[in-house]
């Protein structure tokens, strides 16, 4: 069984949300309205970015 890298995961998400035309072609990682954890969905609120890891960038920058 191979191994799945982090690179793996995500490039499998960023597929799924860009290349495979299902959904807006947009992302936001952002804290849960209930203040509960954080969510990586799918969205076309503005401010979404269609690149999921400038999205978890940005959340780490935004914590430094």
């Amino acid at each position: 069984m191979k191994t799945i890298t982090d690179k793996d995961r995500l490039d499998f998400l960023q597929r799924i949300l860009v290349d495979e035309g299902k959904y807006s072609k947009k992302c936001i990682l952002r804290d849960s309205t209930t203040g509960r954890g954080f969510r990586l969905h799918e969205t076309s609120i503005p401010g979404a970015s269609s690149d999921v890891r400038h999205e978890i960038d940005r959340m780490i920058i935004a914590e430094v």
